[in-house]
């Protein structure tokens, strides 16, 4: 389904659709970005109406939330309107129509605040509300935004320029939020996103995909990652091409060079709405971030993983971390 307005969200369909299937997959354009968007609408309605947006990490495919979110979806038994979006340049396909541009860290924070914008009026002008702030108060929605890896860093930035628009709690999950470039994997890879080795990177991997054909390419991507289905079709066909693996690298480049010391201050008045999650073994939020976090604020939800979840969680434990966003989403609202 393709939008045609440039930043209308009549692209969503209405609760009254007949909804067959989810996610609803949605090509939205905003502001002139068409952006790859995955939709699950609330059939079950409620007094109170909660929306979910979804930022990944980097890679920032959505496609590879999906199990994850349809478990948040259906232990909420569909009360909640839930929608991601993946990163500009971050997937093969006919809404990935510039081949030759590079998004930043910087574009995608700002691409992250169009899109809640725009979320937050179509759902507010859904209702009849006014546009006011308020987390809920006056039967506004309430807006909860969930962020992994460097997803949860462009949460921050976002909630940080939407402060008053109805944001009612954020959800950091694996989040690397300070000196990326000092952390275990920030130091061994930081190598591979300057230019060149991501030209060279970049251009094997096309070179591969021509010579070894789709089945052949698919066979040696499942043999290096040990992937399996479904993540395994996201990697060797949305994901491993020359101007995807670009932007991956690009971006990563990007924020080695901008994420430096915590935004303490800029934590410390939002503590209070935040719940943090890191792993024990996580070498791009390693358990000094976690250490470091509980110390500056003691009194904040932040946890650390005791089961052994690696830090790209979605290839293994998705429906354990749905149920676990589930809970905190139902204890807290």
């Amino acid at each position: 389904m393709l939008q045609e307005n440039e930043h209308s969200t009549s692209a969503f369909p209405s609760i009254s659709s007949d909804i067959q299937e989810t996610p609803i997959r949605i090509t939205w354009n905003v502001f002139g970005d068409l952006t790859e968007t995955l939709f699950w609408p609330a059939t079950n309605i409620t007094e109170e109406k909660i929306v979910l947006f979804m930022i990944p990490g980097n890679p920032g495919a959505i496609d590879y939330y999906i199990p994850f979110l349809s478990t948040i979806y259906k232990e909420y038994q569909k009360r909640i309107e839930i929608i991601g979006v993946s990163h500009l340049g971050h997937t093969h396909g006919p809404h990935n129509n510039s081949l030759k541009r590079l998004w930043s860290l910087q574009d995608q924070i700002e691409h992250k605040i169009k899109c809640f914008d725009l979320i937050r009026e179509k759902f507010l002008v859904q209702d009849g509300a006014d546009g006011g702030g308020g987390g809920g108060d006056g039967g506004l929605p309430k807006f909860i935004l969930c962020g992994h890896s460097m997803g949860a860093y462009i949460c921050s930035r976002l909630l940080k320029a939407r402060p008053n628009h109805g944001i009612d709690r954020t959800y950091f999950l694996f989040p690397t939020l300070q000196h990326i470039a000092k952390t275990p994997n920030g130091t061994m890879l930081t190598w591979l996103f300057y230019e060149r080795p991501r030209n060279l990177l970049s251009t094997l991997i096309h070179s591969l995909r021509t010579l070894l054909g789709p089945t052949g390419f698919k066979t040696l991507i499942r043999f290096v990652t040990y992937q399996q289905e479904p993540h395994l079709s996201i990697t060797a066909d949305r994901l491993l091409h020359w101007h995807v693996v670009q932007n991956t690298l690009y971006m990563s480049d990007t924020e080695m060079k901008d994420i430096h010391e915590l935004d303490e201050d800029f934590f410390r008045q939002h503590i209070q709405t935040c719940v943090f999650y890191f792993g024990k073994t996580d070498n791009w939020a390693p358990i000094e971030h976690y250490r470091d976090m509980v110390a500056r604020f003691p009194d904040g939800k932040i946890h650390l993983c005791e089961i052994g979840m690696a830090h790209a969680f979605v290839l293994e434990h998705s429906e354990i971390m749905g149920r676990k966003m589930f809970q905190w989403i139902k204890e807290s609202l």
